[in-house]
């Protein structure tokens, strides 16, 4: 099966959000073994997307968009809908009950231009949407399984994998395609590439592929097997060769993140962290508390932006920062202690640096990190250099801070 991706909305064409729909939709078709041939954008013109849409049904099985469901003037999609699969709009009851039960359940009146979204294609099967009121919409003609999913993520994402890949499932024929991704961080794409090229063979039955960020480097394994119980063992086979070479850079596979691996770790060991931050501005505390349970183990976390608040709050002495600046491994070492006594927690963790653009010099440059990590026995600190770019260098010393952390529970 061959699959088309069009995103719908002006704001992706003129850049001022990004495709992340487009993306996940591709990752999540490649994984059914669904080859994605064309992704398109397309701004909030009827017309176009109508273009759009007979193009995808001239060279793909399966078309999902994203976008313009919306019950406001701007939202075109049910539009072109009408005019390339030349259907009619219908009023569906039901879909209006329960768009108002949604807004009541948020104590709200539904207004009522919300009503347009209750008209659906005529043949068009609605699909759930358990985020928002817009319901999706699916028509199978001919050779054709067509999809429209709402723009906002996650509504569009819950409603993929539990609306869209079920009936993609039951629809086309049986096939494997097995992926596995390792997660790697704190070693670059080219040295991952000098320690495993031996074992990377481009006829070979797994493929490899590296897909660099700033967080790290994943190392993607695709097998494309006659049968799943045959893919499964070559993918770990060559799974087991690359993390007997790579070791403690690989941190998790698939879909794990640090911050989740982290606190995996914090908890079966029953320990408790705080943080105290400068340069990461409280990302750091942010990353561990997007996981669900974070409070058995995280107790605080401290924004210190200032010399004033490292030594309010985190006793850092002033001649300290005076004879070393507060970009060094002695105020980071002070930052994780004091937050640690403030805490009363078994470990701290700091970060100070100079994330840019401005404040660089030439002894203490614009990407200059130190991570601090003290525990009931000793206290350390590491030094990172990382780029120019302010947003990047912060993503890049929270990874940083808490692969430092990861590194100390296994080790």
């Amino acid at each position: 099966m061959k699959a088309d991706i069009i995103s719908i909305g002006d704001e992706i064409l003129y850049g001022q959000i990004a495709d992340t729909n487009s993306t996940f939709i591709a990752e999540k078709l490649s994984g059914e073994g669904i080859e994605v041939v064309f992704s398109t954008n397309v701004g909030d013109d009827v017309s176009r997307i109508a273009e759009a849409f007979d193009a995808a049904k001239s060279r793909a099985d399966v078309i999902i968009a994203t976008g313009g469901l919306g019950p406001t003037s701007d939202d075109l999609t049910k539009k072109a809908i009408v005019k390339v699969f030349k259907r009619k709009l219908v009023f569906h009851e039901k879909i209006l009950k329960e768009i108002e039960k949604s807004f009541e359940k948020r104590g709200q009146l539904m207004p009522k231009i919300n009503q347009n979204q209750a008209l659906l294609p005529q043949g068009a099967k609605p699909l759930a949407n358990r985020w928002g009121v817009a319901p999706g919409i699916f028509i199978e003609e001919e050779n054709t399984l067509f999809f429209a999913l709402p723009g906002v993520p996650q509504e569009m994402k819950w409603m993929l994998e539990s609306e869209v890949l079920p009936i993609l499932r039951s629809d086309k024929p049986k096939t494997f395609v097995i992926h596995r991704k390792l997660r790697t961080t704190g070693i670059p794409e080219s040295a991952i590439y000098e320690k495993i090229e031996g074992l990377i063979d481009p006829k070979g039955d797994v493929k490899i592929a590296f897909l660099p960020s700033y967080g790290g480097v994943d190392i993607r394994l695709t097998v494309t097997p006659k049968q799943a119980v045959e893919g499964e063992a070559k993918i770990e086979e060559l799974e087991k060769k690359i993390r007997e070479i790579l070791g403690t850079y690989i941190y998790g596979t698939d879909d794990q993140v640090l911050e989740e691996v982290v606190g995996d770790l914090l908890s079966e060991r029953g320990k408790t962290i705080a943080v105290a931050e400068s340069c990461t501005g409280g990302l750091i505390g942010a990353k561990f508390t997007n996981i669900s349970g974070s409070s058995k183990y995280f107790e605080r976390g401290v924004v210190t932006y200032s010399n004033q608040a490292k030594m309010e709050l985190l006793k850092v002495p002033p001649e300290t920062i005076e004879k070393y600046g507060a970009v060094s491994e002695e105020v980071a070492l002070l930052m994780a202690e004091g937050v640690r006594k403030l805490a009363k927690t078994d470990y701290g963790l700091s970060a100070t640096g100079i994330a840019g653009p401005t404040g660089g010099t030439p002894e203490k440059p614009v990407g200059l990190v130190h991570i601090g990590f003290a525990h009931e026995n000793d206290s350390f600190a590491q030094k990172f250099q990382f780029a120019e770019d302010r947003l990047t260098n912060r993503e890049r010393a929270a990874q940083a801070a808490l692969n430092m952390v990861r590194l100390f529970l296994i080790k």
